[in-house]
């Protein structure tokens, strides 16, 4: 099982996949990563970094700056081995129950410069034994504990370490305005796509597309009440893919169009 790994992607790079048993501290030295999972959307650009817990992911890789070239780091983080390394001097993180909600670590010196200083074990990866392994590791750990997120990572932490498995409504609710595919929020959900549906309907009451559309179009009436955005970006950011499905849903719904029903707000 590795310790550290580093990767390099031409973008735009879609990956899906599963961390089981483990957790990962993962840091962008070049490039951005816009990740789904059962929390919902995080996004993070070069130097900073996330943790990302059990469970199924999507992801995708952006360039920057007309580049298309990403690069990433990850500390992986087994919860044997940390009670092995800690043994009896446990951290209290891994007794804590709290539940957080997932922030992103953004450029923390200490982290830049812990990240750089991994450079050379990738270059030499025979350097670097068990022994010194684990005191990269307890040093992330250290850096981590005494960031100004602290309290965060902690309780992130200890999520990490006592997995919970998000329940199948607040991982459909954390992702309904992400513009995911019925196949994509089954996968999240580690479900089939017909067990998905099952589950949804019994859980929702009605079909996930009903369900869904639903709730993107009464946020989206939200929006165009109390925002100045435009059209397009509302409709994107209610979840839909292009703006044209956006107001052919929005007239069937409430026989107005996105538009006039904004002046009708407004004046009202």
């Amino acid at each position: 099982m590795p310790l550290f790994q580093k990767a390099q992607f031409k973008s735009p790079y879609l990956m899906q996949g599963e961390i089981k048993d483990f957790a990962c501290f993962f840091y962008m030295t070049r490039g951005t990563l816009t990740s789904y999972d059962a929390r919902g959307l995080h996004t993070i650009s070069a130097r900073e970094a996330i943790m990302k817990n059990c469970g199924n992911y999507i992801q995708t890789y952006h360039g920057e700056d007309d580049s298309n070239e990403c690069e990433a780091i990850a500390v992986y983080l087994y919860p044997e081995l940390l009670q092995e390394i800690y043994k009896d001097e446990v951290p209290s993180f891994l007794s804590d129950s709290k539940i957080p909600t997932p922030k992103k670590l953004v450029q923390n010196q200490l982290i830049e410069q812990y990240m750089q200083n991994l450079a050379i074990y990738f270059e030499a990866p025979e350097s670097l034994d068990e022994e010194l392994g684990i005191l990269k590791l307890k040093e992330l750990m250290l850096i981590l504990l005494r960031s100004e997120n602290h309290e965060n990572i902690r309780k992130l932490l200890s999520e990490i370490f006592a997995p919970v498995n998000v329940k199948f409504r607040n991982a459909i609710e954390n992702n309904i305005f992400n513009a995911l595919s019925m196949e994509q929020l089954a996968f999240i959900c580690n479900m089939s796509l017909s067990t998905f549906k099952r589950e949804f309907k019994k859980t929702f009451g009605e079909t996930p597309a009903r369900y869904i559309k639903n709730k993107r179009l009464l946020h989206a009436a939200s929006l165009l009440s109390c925002s100045n955005d435009s059209i397009s970006s509302i409709a994107y950011d209610s979840g839909f893919q292009d703006v044209t499905t956006f107001s052919d849903s929005f007239q069937k719904k409430f026989n107005i169009s996105p538009s006039k029903y904004r002046l009708s707000q407004n004046r009202s």
